[in-house]
């Protein structure tokens, strides 16, 4: 398992789980299936001066996700995933900075449900191919307090992307290189305003670009890593009662490199680099507050019979920030997130 963090509510966009495809891998029991759930959590620790100098202005997350496979055939299997995609949690209000009434107050969860197929067509080569289901939760955002509107109350939806890509093995030196594609999705939703009135909420996911692989190097090790692309810059959230963009997310590139080491025939660690390069450290918005980051993972996974349980704990320093706007000058310095996971597969 890695528990790859990644940032939220900042620069890059406010994805916070990024879909993954190692179920459709795992090796499944006498009735062809694999299911597996899994538990993360993360503390945020993101202060800043003036505007959160005596506590985070990110709230602390969690979240869970369900995978389950079925092997129709040798080269044929479906799979479906539940996951947490994306999570906007702000809260200035017990930060203890100057202004902090007028600052913003946002709560904004959006999952992702997948339906993918995985074909095979040759002992080393297969294409994968999925409808995605990305479902915006309940949400308010009160973040016009500067300028005495109240918050905006915001109904959820869903839309519909898709997914698709290819993958090569070889089973004698555990190499899979997979790349896949995860198409944008546009939402449109219902908000009620107190100061404004009636009016939609407008915001949209990316297209994601991912490039996974891995291989033994040596006998009961294994090298992975994986890239991460996806076009924040053109898919910004608009909350009403505004007319232009209220986020100014920026194009993301996340990397990730592990090794992996094989101690038992029950038990296996690994330890893994990630992390998403730096862009500009001035902001202007109270909304955007790290800048790139970088994070350790460590994990270990234990087998016994038919079930696996996996754990691993991560620690991700996040860029720095010099924030400006009408309420001061900030700096947000020498942030971290902290997080745990721990996954139980099952094969039957």
């Amino acid at each position: 398992l890695i528990v790859g963090m990644t940032s939220s509510v900042f620069a890059g966009g406010y994805e916070s789980n990024a879909l993954s495809t190692s179920f459709m891998y795992e090796q499944a029991g006498a009735m062809n299936a694999y299911a597996e759930v899994a538990y993360g959590s993360r503390s945020y620790d993101v202060t800043g001066t003036t505007y959160a100098p005596t506590g985070s202005a990110v709230k602390d997350q969690t979240s869970t996700t369900i995978s389950v496979r079925y092997d129709v055939t040798d080269n044929i299997s479906i799979g479906f995933t539940n996951y947490n995609q994306g999570n906007i949690q702000l809260d200035y209000s017990e930060a203890g900075g100057a202004g902090a009434a007028l600052l913003p107050v946002v709560d904004m969860s959006i999952d992702a449900r997948v339906l993918m197929s995985k074909y095979s067509l040759s002992e080393n080569i297969g294409f994968l191919a999925g409808v995605k289901q990305t479902v915006v939760k309940d949400s308010t955002a009160d973040i016009f307090r500067a300028g005495g509107i109240l918050a905006s109350s915001i109904t959820g939806g869903n839309e519909i992307g898709y997914v698709y890509g290819a993958v090569y093995t070889r089973d004698d030196i555990a190499m899979r290189v997979e790349l896949t594609m995860e198409t944008s999705t546009d939402f449109s939703l219902a908000t009620a305003n107190a100061s404004a009135g009636a009016g939609t909420t407008t915001g949209s996911t990316p297209d994601y670009m991912n490039l996974y692989f891995q291989s033994g190097i040596a006998e009961d090790t294994l090298l992975y890593g994986s890239m991460r692309t996806a076009n924040w810059s053109e898919n910004q959230l608009t909350v009403h009662p505004h007319t232009t963009p209220t986020s100014s997310f920026t194009d993301s590139t996340t990397y990730s490199l592990g090794l992996g080491r094989k101690f038992t025939d029950n038990f296996s660690g690994s330890v893994n680099l990630s992390g998403e390069p730096k862009g500009a450290t001035a902001s202007d918005t109270p909304l955007t507050i790290t800048n790139g980051y970088q994070g350790v993972t460590v994990g270990g996974k234990y087998t016994m019979d038919n079930m696996t349980i996996t754990a691993g704990y991560n620690y991700t320093q996040v860029g720095d920030v010099s924030l400006s706007t009408a309420l001061g000058d900030g700096e947000f310095t020498d942030n971290k997130i902290t997080g745990f996971g721990v996954r139980v597969g099952f094969k039957f």
